[in-house]
């Protein structure tokens, strides 16, 4: 890494926010994402999951082009046809997804380090599919 590298990773980032997701966009927007998909699965008013928002913010910015993230408001769905699928049991939950497949379930307030553990086992896993193919 060059010296300019290193002070150009020393700026502040723009920030990235989740992407708010609907019924209809849910299983799409994972589907058709090259990269893993983290989804905040959240209730309006409540503190722990804002908490998580905020966590996840900062980790969107940290890993623009690596990761997509999501938040998903689980009062749109009515019908059980996000939550039941995905498995949601708690509230707030972060799914890490590849293609619409969940690979990981994080119930309930998770810190940085422990969601980037988790996507990175979910990286790891696309590279060894994709070394498997060769």
């Amino acid at each position: 890494m060059s010296f300019f590298d290193v002070l150009k990773s020393m700026l502040p980032h723009e920030k990235v926010y989740p992407v708010e997701l609907s019924n209809e966009t849910f299983f799409p927007s994972l589907k058709n994402s090259p990269v893993p998909v983290i989804v905040d699965f959240y209730v309006e008013k409540s503190q722990p999951c804002s908490m998580v928002y905020s966590t996840l913010t900062k980790f969107a910015t940290d890993f623009k082009g690596r990761a997509r993230v999501g938040a998903f408001n689980l009062a749109q769905d009515t019908d059980g046809k996000i939550i039941v699928p995905c498995k949601i049991k708690a509230v707030p939950t972060i799914g890490i997804f590849i293609k619409d497949e969940p690979v990981e379930l994080l119930e309930g307030v998770s810190g940085y380090l422990k969601i980037q553990e988790a996507f990175e086992k979910a990286e790891e896993k696309i590279n060894s599919k994709k070394s498997a193919k060769k």
